[in-house]
């Protein structure tokens, strides 16, 4: 694989690790004149916790954010994040790609694929102006990574106007910031998926990937409209076209008991927390706000509106 080709990919590679968890939203122009952000307030009897459903990627018309949001997380002493990307090793977490994204047993792309992926695949790469050689050495999850990647690309998003940058970016001296996640990890979630989950996940994504302007559009939609059950409806229908039903339980629903657990840890603290997570981990009979619900803790959702 050609080095230009490898770092290329690579700075997407994290990013799609944070974005399995919410499809990103495109941030067009043509706003709804009226739109709504969903967070949510849990309190327990010694502290306050905000959980803000997060987009990982955007562009500037994503803010201002609405003043409830950013007073919420100017009281808190702690910033609770998936990832903090901006300390994340890239030469190391690039090494573990190449360690379990690449084939070490003389095997290539080809003989896992069947004919009308590899055609499909030819058709993306003459599209984007890609090596297809390059693609070779692959695991069909590192594939699938690139072809996500390139239509995020396209569609003009950036990974440092997401909302989990915006505060990381306005944590103040007397603030921390806190993980519920490695990059290590998130890598290790595709990583490990079977080979099987990795080549339908790789068709899937392949037959869809010139749709991506169109299913971002929806998604944005519903996201803005202030309404979980609308978010939710969008987000698995976009998700049965993108995935297979297994490998969607462990990068969503397998997460949120992981994280429910480890945010009720912060409620039995004294301290205000604010907690930013891919939106699709909140919603939902098995997101994480009715999992901390689950466990006593009062859990109040938020409407605020954007002006």
């Amino acid at each position: 694989m050609k080095t230009h080709f490898r770092i290329r990919f690579f700075s997407f590679c994290f990013l799609l690790a944070l974005v399995t968890a919410y499809p990103a939203g495109l941030w067009s122009q043509q706003q709804a004149p009226a739109r709504r952000v969903l967070m949510w307030k849990v309190t327990s009897p010694t502290s306050t916790m905000y959980l803000l459903g997060s987009i990982h990627v955007g562009d500037k018309s994503l803010y201002p954010l609405p003043q409830e949001v950013e007073a919420a997380f100017a009281a808190s002493k702690a910033l609770v994040v998936e990832v903090n990307v901006k300390t994340v090793d890239q030469a190391k977490t690039l090494a573990l790609v190449q360690k379990y994204g690449m084939y070490g047993d003389g095997s290539s792309l080809s003989s896992h694929l069947s004919k009308d992926d590899l055609a499909a695949l030819d058709t993306f790469c003459s599209k984007h102006g890609m090596p297809r050689e390059a693609f070779e050495p692959l695991k069909p999850w590192v594939v699938s990574v690139t072809v996500i990647a390139a239509g995020l690309q396209e569609a003009g998003v950036d990974i440092n106007q997401g909302i989990d940058m915006h505060f990381l970016n306005q944590v103040a001296q007397q603030q921390r910031i806190e993980e519920l996640e490695t990059a290590d990890f998130q890598i290790s979630l595709l990583a490990g998926a079977t080979d099987q989950e990795q080549q339908q996940m790789l068709t899937m994504t392949l037959k869809n990937s010139d749709k991506e302007k169109e299913s971002l559009g929806k998604i944005q939609t519903a996201y803005f409209s202030g309404d979980p059950a609308q978010l939710l409806k969008l987000s698995r229908e976009e998700e049965e076209q993108s995935m297979p039903p297994s490998l969607m339980k462990k990068l969503v629903d397998d997460r949120n008991v992981t994280m429910a657990a480890k945010l009720a840890d912060y409620l039995k603290a004294k301290e205000q927390t604010f907690v930013v997570v891919g939106a699709l981990h909140l919603i939902g009979d098995k997101g994480v706000a009715q999992l901390l619900k689950e466990k006593g803790y009062r859990v109040e959702i938020m409407t605020v509106a954007m002006k």
